[in-house]
């Protein structure tokens, strides 16, 4: 069978449906007496018939195939009868055990079967493919004999610990001396050519089982293939291959033997295994896996064991995030797999205590789960100490003259003030009760509660005098409080950094709330008004003290968002006069924090007021931007009418956020402004931000409004008397025109409130070439009304850069373009709109549309590159969906993963108007690099005031999102295109 055809067979399936449906079609398909004939389908009234001891058989023969590709399975309403089918096949029988039967199959189709059946919703116990007879005949039994190469010894006895003497669930046996075992580890240089480097397969010891370990990038199709080969070589009956990181190979082994502890059959302890992450391939046949059963092993005192070795664990805070085994979790009836370490204790303590509950056999080897557990999470605490605090060896001493100074880390120590000497509070806090806080940045100590990654004090430019930095601490992220409150603190070259105190209540519950509501405050350290490092700090809070030993938790302190790499210097990045950090509180109500060299300033905006004023801004916009016919000079009454408008609602933003008591100069008069939006959706539109006086509806354009465009700034005197100032509208009032605006957003997956800079190569690398290679995607709608609107932004990409731009029609495409020519240039024209079956937001081009969840890191960059990619995303509005969260302009900042810089509008934009707006916003960044290299902040406020002179409305509502200290450039092997003294109107860009 053609994989590509099964793969095109399924695909319009809905997500649901699909795995449940193709695996009733192949159990259909596998027993003669009902096959494929779909007439009989509705005659099947028992499914019984089907099981044999749970075990179905799937499978399509010459003859099934034929009438498979005579079918339209996603075209017709069989796909739905067929997954109601395999859902009463399940409720009449339990989780099948599925055997796939194969005639001659290609290993990626037998792959698509088994990935496809190991689908959750289909529920089955097990799933392997039947390959040939089981040759070894060695019954399994108590403790496995395991044969591996020498290296594999520590980690196959690590399976003993835990258990009683004697009673350990695997031996190791060398695999030089050709003993048969249990279980063959096959190793990794294995090899099938006689005489080719490596271990030859055919000379490899006997075994029951065969189990091979493959990097987790390898294909499904490679795993099966390696799993066909070695079923065929070996004198074994069973083969399995897991594609696994080599570091969660461990963790697949402790949940292979604690299922095969339950007296699980190997098959089933297999699936099991796979909560682990692991993708296991199994080869074996029915014959095999039903004899292949472990007897239940003895553990009478497992309970007392893990209680007695949890016990510690009550104490140990600085065990942040424990991992417990999948196993155990599933044991104890858990969802919840992550606790700190007083957590899991307690916790287990009372379940164990629970009347009736016994622990299952097995569960030695869970305790030897936890203990690996615990001793990963206290080497992720020896790493955040930093290798810093140990002595090197010798060797590193004669190869270092000198040795690298420990690392310093954000410490946060809340002290309680209620007796007569202050006590560091490690547990629960306490309602209505004043604590204080002290922050400082210094080595790591016994007790210290500190961030795990250090300071990247390394960024920072040298002095021999060190820093003053600015430390800010709000506990707005749960309450609405006191404004935030800022404090200094001085680090110097070396030992810990003065310290700065805070002092807070915790809050009383709610009058009627059933419980205390957790505490947590922000810590952001900033230096020159860049947030270099932002912590959480969280602690569970009672209301009574007796409740406090009960809690099993206590004060934590958390990495917000690692804003810069720990090599990145800082001189090198351009000061901010300012930073916006805008953020929600837990209400939904929209806050702004104002960072200003030494001063903290807090406003409040009412959220539905909020979105009001956004939503009149995008009509206002939208009233000229989807005219047929749009502006071509700046004093177009239409345009003049619109800057108007915009005008007043931004002079409303600006008296909200700026002319307010105490904001500084730096905020007022600032040329470089950092808005950091901390919470998924939160935007507030800095760029309409106007500070002149606001004009009244009929005012006229300022006279100095060109000059203005050209420069920057106006200084007519029509601005500087009140009430002639009412008369006149001038672009260079709006901050979007005038202001460099750095917008970042949190990552998704990033905890809701991180903020800061995305990590940035060093400055030699940080250069986006145009145009070595572009990418062109474009919705068919962009035509709809102007046939041409495409074809200039063709020609304008091959006149200025000729047979450097791809254009594609679909998705698929675009994604391997993308892998394939690593661009630098991402040009998108894409029609925005809902899926039907998901709810979720599209793009789409050519008539190929993409859900906003299925977008990738391969959809923006090349996997794994740091280059940089500049993304004009231009369409309907892809920057303020209705649902925050789908915001594509987020999602392509996600992909990113920090090297992309996306462009977009607030306003939706006819196609008419979006090809020559992107055709002019291409000619004048080629126009710009072709003097020099240009940074992308001074490059798009450029480019913003240049184009607006000439009418276009659509600069008004432009955003650039990521770092704006990436720079632009054309690269030498760029020949001259065009002649700059050509008089193009792009080359006035200023």
């Amino acid at each position: 069978m053609d994989i590509r055809f099964f793969r095109r067979f399924i695909q319009p399936l809905r997500r649901e449906v699909q795995a449940p449906a193709i695996a009733m079609l192949g159990a259909l398909a596998a027993h003669p007496k009902l096959g494929l004939d779909t007439r009989r389908w509705e005659e099947v009234a028992s499914l019984k018939a089907l099981f044999a001891g749970r075990r179905i058989r799937f499978g399509f023969s010459s003859h099934d195939r034929t009438i498979l590709e005579h079918l339209r399975l996603g075209g017709f309403e069989q796909a739905e009868q067929l997954a109601t089918l395999w859902a009463q096949l399940l409720s009449e029988g339990g989780p099948p055990r599925i055997e796939i039967v194969h005639e001659d199959e290609d290993p990626p189709v037998l792959a698509l079967f088994a990935e496809l059946l190991a689908d959750a919703s289909v529920g089955a116990a097990s799933v392997h493919v039947r390959s040939g007879e089981p040759r070894q005949q060695r019954a399994l039994s108590w403790p496995l004999s395991v044969v591996a190469v020498r290296s594999e010894r520590r980690h196959i006895q690590r399976l003993g610990e835990g258990n009683l003497p004697g009673k350990a669930p695997a031996l190791w046996s060398s695999l030089e001396h050709n003993a048969a075992g249990h279980i063959l580890l096959v190793p990794p240089d294995v090899c099938f050519v006689p005489g080719a480097p490596g271990h030859e397969a055919g000379v490899l010891p006997a075994s029951a089982i065969a189990i091979a370990f493959l990097p987790e990038s390898k294909s499904a199709a490679a795993a099966m293939a390696l799993g066909l080969k070695l079923r065929y070589r070996l004198d074994t009956g069973a083969v399995l291959v897991v594609r696994a990181p080599l570091k969660r190979r461990g963790e697949f082994w402790f949940a292979l033997m604690a299922a095969l502890g339950e007296g699980i059959p190997f098959d089933e302890a297999v699936r099991l295994a796979t909560g682990t992450g692991a993708a296991p391939f199994l080869l074996s046949s029915w014959k095999f896996l039903d004899g292949a059963k472990l007897p239940l092993r003895e553990e009478v005192d497992a309970a007392r064991r893990l209680l007695e070795f949890v016990a510690p664990l009550r104490t140990r805070f600085d065990l942040m995030d424990l991992q417990v085994p999948e196993f155990l979790a599933r044991t104890l009836g858990w969802e919840q797999r992550e606790w700190t370490a007083p957590e899991l204790a307690t916790a287990l303590q009372q379940r164990l205590s629970q009347p009736g509950f016994k622990l299952p056999p097995g569960a030695g080897v869970a305790l030897s789960q936890l203990r690996q557990a615990v001793r990963t999470a206290e080497k992720s605490l020896d790493v955040a100490l930093s290798q810093n605090l140990q002595t090197p060896p010798p060797w590193a001493m004669q190869q270092q003259p000198s040795q690298k100074p420990p690392g310093r880390h954000l410490q946060a120590t809340i002290l309680s003030t209620e007796g007569p000497k202050p006590e560091q509070e490690l547990g629960a806090l306490l309602a209505g009760h004043t604590y204080r806080l002290e922050v400082h940045i210094g080595a790591v100590r016994a007790g210290s509660r500190f961030v795990r990654k250090p300071l990247p004090e390394a960024s920072l430019p040298p002095s021999p005098d060190g820093h003053t930095l600015t430390i800010v601490f709000s506990d707005d992220f749960t309450s609405q409080q006191a404004p935030p409150r800022a404090e200094h603190v001085v680090l110097g070259s070396k030992g810990d950094s003065t310290r700065c105190a805070f002092a807070f209540t915790v809050p009383k519950p709610a009058p009627g709330a059933f419980a205390a509501r957790d505490f947590s405050a922000r810590i952001t350290v900033l230096h020159r008004n860049r947030v270099i490092q932002t912590a959480i700090l969280s602690a569970p809070v009672v209301t009574t003290r007796e409740a406090r030993p009960d809690m099993g938790r206590g004060v934590k302190q958390e990495l917000e968002f690692p804003p810069l790499a720990l090599d990145e210097p800082l001189e090198e990045r351009t000061p901010f006069d300012a930073a916006l950090v805008i953020q929600e509180d837990a209400s939904g109500g929209a806050h702004a924090m104002v960072v200003e060299d030494e001063e903290i300033h807090w406003f409040d905006i009412d959220q539905p007021d909020l979105k009001e004023a956004i939503l009149q801004i995008r009509t206002r916009l939208q009233q000229l931007t989807q005219e047929p016919v749009r502006p071509t000079s700046l004093e177009d009454e239409r345009l003049v009418k619109l800057l108007v408008a915009l005008a007043n609602q931004g002079s409303l933003f600006w008296r909200a956020a700026v002319s307010r008591p105490g904001v500084g100069r730096s905020l007022l008069r600032g040329r470089r402004i950092q808005i950091l939006e901390t919470s998924v959706g939160s935007f507030i539109p800095v760029e309409f931000f106007y500070d002149l006086p606001a004009p009244h509806p009929k005012a006229r354009l300022c006279p100095n409004a060109q000059l203005a465009l050209e420069t920057g700034e106006c200084h007519h005197s029509s601005h500087q008397d009140e009430e002639e100032a009412e008369d006149f509208v001038c672009p260079a009032g709006f901050w979007g025109l005038t202001r460099i605006l750095e917008r970042q957003r949190v990552p998704s997956g990033v905890r809701a409130g991180g903020v800061g800079l995305r990590v940035m190569p060093r400055k030699e690398r940080r250069t986006i070439p145009l145009l070595l290679r572009g990418l062109v995607g474009a919705s068919h709608r962009v035509d709809l009304n102007d046939a041409t609107s495409m074809d200039r932004v063709r020609h304008t990409l091959e006149k200025l850069w000729p047979a450097c731009t791809t254009e594609v029609k679909e998705w698929k495409q675009w994604a391997r373009a993308i892998q394939r020519d690593a661009p630098s240039l991402l040009v998108l024209l894409v029609h925005t709109d809902q899926e039907e079956g998901t709810d979720v937001q599209t793009i789409e081009i050519a008539s190929d549309a993409l859900g906003v969840s299925r977008l990738h890191e391969r959809h923006v960059r090349k996997v794994n590159s740091g280059d940089g990619v500049l993304v004009l995303l231009m369409g309907c509005s892809p920057l303020l969906p209705t649902v925050r969260f789908q915001n594509v302009v987020n999602q392509f900042l996600w992909a990113g993963q920090g090297s992309a810089v996306v462009v977009s509008s607030m306003a939706d934009m006819l196609g008419r108007h979006a090809g020559p707006t992107t055709a002019a916003m291409l000619a004048g960044l080629e126009a710009m690099v072709r003097q020099g290299e240009v940074s992308v902040g001074d490059a798009f406020v450029r480019l913003r005031r240049t184009l607006l002179s000439g009418g276009d409305p659509l600069m008004l509502g432009l955003a650039v999102y990521g770092d704006v200290d990436w720079y632009l450039d054309a690269p030498t092997s760029l020949g001259g295109n065009i002649d700059a003294d050509t008089g193009d109107a792009a080359s006035g860009v200023r």
